[in-house]
């Protein structure tokens, strides 16, 4: 990956451990199949989170960094999603040779979208909030942020995005992980926050691997396909290996607020069950 990145301090940014299957190692996904019922749900009309804001799928063209009056351009491989009051992005920050992602909860007040992260890749965030003036384009929108502090350093930034979806499926929303169990590996600490939405998935993971603090970030298509199965297409994540590689998920919704998938990885199977932010 090679890319030039503007560290956001977290600012408001699976395939879940499935992308652990790009790293490199020969991995299984199995196929599960869901209701007609759920399907039938999927077909949901996207709501607008405001007039000129849909709730969807963005891809970033560009920052633009106003400091001192001078003006510097960065372009970064990112998504973010916006979705039912949530957002979530994700990008691996050449700057700090880290992942850099974030979510949280959305409102509008008086034509601002203000964005309250909960979560970033290093754990829970409180008492923070950021507002964006949210001005629409023919391709998507522009994200304006005045006076982004970075220790004494005010600076203004200017993002560019462009939709890439606006498509629903039942699954959308914020999902924090609950439990997950694998006989596969010995990793602890294991921590991951998934957004669904606009027909994409972001995700942002961490834990601990032989003593060492991990964490990974991944984002892709999310579609259902003809045959009711979930498939999850990579294109970019922190893990080595091949991206653009359709994976078919055991994916199933227990209730309104509850979510389950599985896996193999390593010739184990992974069940990883979640709970609606």
């Amino acid at each position: 990956m090679t890319l030039k990145k503007l560290l956001l301090l977290g600012l408001v940014t699976t395939l879940p451990a499935i992308l652990t299957a790009c790293s490199g190692e020969d991995q299984t996904v199995s196929e599960a199949t869901i209701s007609e019922a759920t399907i039938s749900e999927a077909s949901v009309a996207a709501v607008d989170s405001t007039p000129g804001l849909s709730d969807g799928a963005y891809a970033l063209i560009s920052v633009d960094v106003t400091e001192d009056g001078e003006v510097s351009s960065y372009l970064r491989d990112q998504m973010k999603i916006y979705t039912q009051d949530r957002f979530m992005f994700a990008f691996y920050n050449d700057l700090t040779d880290k992942v850099d992602a974030g979510t949280g909860y959305t409102n509008w007040v008086d034509g601002v979208l203000v964005e309250t992260p909960i979560a970033n890749q290093d754990g829970p965030l409180e008492d923070l909030s950021f507002d964006l003036t949210i001005t629409p384009t023919e391709v998507g929108f522009t994200q304006s942020l005045k006076g982004m502090m970075y220790g004494e350093r005010s600076v203004n930034m200017v993002e560019q995005w462009k939709t890439l979806s606006t498509e629903t499926t039942v699954f959308d929303g914020l999902w924090k992980l609950d439990s997950r169990t694998s006989e596969g590996d010995q990793w602890g600490d294991f921590m991951e926050m998934k957004l669904i939405g606009g027909g994409h998935f972001i995700f942002f993971q961490s834990m601990v691997v032989e003593g060492e603090s991990i964490k990974h970030f991944g984002f892709g298509s999310f579609r259902i396909d003809e045959a009711g199965h979930v498939v999850e297409t990579g294109i970019t994540s922190s893990f080595d290996g091949p991206m653009g590689v359709e994976y078919k998920l055991n994916m199933e919704l227990i209730d309104d607020n509850h979510m389950t998938q599985s896996f193999e990885l390593n010739g184990a199977t992974v069940t990883q069950t979640y709970v609606r932010i």
